[in-house]
């Protein structure tokens, strides 16, 4: 789809920025492509950059070879494990401040752009709390954020929810009402407040 637009719009992309990889350029959405797909002989199909006139089968066919030629280096020959999702999207949770010893790189991660679980290909953005509730006479509801309840590193809850969340699972969220709705098992300790 990068190839697909960049070759469509390289009348709003401009000259000097298809001479510089890498700039940033605000182009229409991938909707504006479908919409285009109606008129094969559109002038915005013409690759300008080239002397031919291109017609939109043209520009279909050159894409998809230079989109293929992309992800083949990226990601290696057909067949390889690097064409895996896993290996393809992954997820990073950087610590706060933004150390990598504390961080959490290359989790693989379901889902991607326009999906249920959308995420970005650079692995920055994404589903991070997920919930679901059920409204009823009694409510009930399954979350999971990524990492764990603890933000010290050094504490074994720092990422103890982290796999469940890259598999895409959730947790039963508990509402008890008063402590004895509380299950004793799940308790690891007790503060008490009591004011001066």
């Amino acid at each position: 789809m990068d190839e697909l637009s960049e070759r469509t719009w390289d009348e709003l992309i401009g000259d000097s920025a298809l001479k510089e990889p890498g700039r940033s350029v605000s182009l229409p959405e991938s909707q504006m492509l479908v919409v285009l797909m109606r008129s094969p002989a559109s002038i915005w199909w013409d690759d300008r950059r080239t002397k031919d006139v291109e017609k939109r089968d043209m520009i279909l066919a050159a894409s998809l070879s230079a989109g293929m030629k992309k992800v083949t280096l990226e990601h290696g020959g057909a067949g390889s494990e690097g064409w895996l999702w896993s290996k393809a999207r992954t997820a990073n949770i950087y610590h706060l401040l933004q150390i990598p010893a504390f961080s959490r790189l290359g989790i693989p991660v379901q889902g991607g752009p326009s999906t249920l679980s959308p995420s970005g290909g650079a692995g920055t953005q994404g589903a991070s709390w997920r919930m679901v509730v059920e409204l009823g006479p009694e409510l009930r509801a399954w979350s999971i954020y990524p990492g764990g309840q603890s933000g010290a590193p050094a504490s074994p809850r720092y990422t103890d929810r982290l796999s469940r969340w890259s598999n895409g699972q959730l947790d039963r969220v508990l509402f008890p009402r008063t402590p004895a709705d509380l299950d004793k098992a799940r308790v690891a300790s007790r503060l008490t407040l009591r004011p001066r």
